[in-house]
């Protein structure tokens, strides 16, 4: 199977959920795009389009399912990390702090926590309950 979102659009970084629930990939325009993962009756797996947002103004640089499946970090060269609630992907959260393109990010292995990587020379700690480092 292959997936084209976007055409001639680069695609930065890809995603696939903990229960293979959903597959998560976004482009150097700030977009991301949704599927949800199924089987069908011959056990082929099929992708279903199930969203797509505008995540960010510029370079998503980094997308991570959390390992509950309940949120989606962005990582961007536009200085933040933004939160995204999977049950309606509207922003929970824009992380804010890092000086300079957030590269990569994790989640704690109870989705409690984000640590951000940046290009300012920096790893930030985030509670995501709170938003703050």
């Amino acid at each position: 199977c292959e997936l084209v979102p976007a055409g001639e659009v680069a695609i930065r970084s890809v995603s696939v959920a903990a229960d293979a629930s959903l597959v998560v990939a976004t482009n150097n325009h700030g977009t991301a795009f949704v599927w949800k993962l199924g089987r069908a009756h011959d056990l082929t797996t099929q992708f279903e389009p199930h969203h797509k947002l505008q995540a960010h103004s510029t370079y998503i640089l980094k997308c991570l399912l959390s390992p509950d499946v309940k949120w989606l970090a962005t990582m961007s060269a536009d200085h933040t990390a933004n939160i995204w609630d999977t049950s309606t992907f509207e922003l929970s959260k824009t992380l804010v702090g890092h000086q300079r393109w957030v590269w990569d990010g994790v989640f704690s292995a109870d989705s409690a926590y984000l640590v951000t990587a940046s290009s300012d020379q920096t790893a930030r700690l985030w509670d995501l309950d709170k938003g703050e480092t």
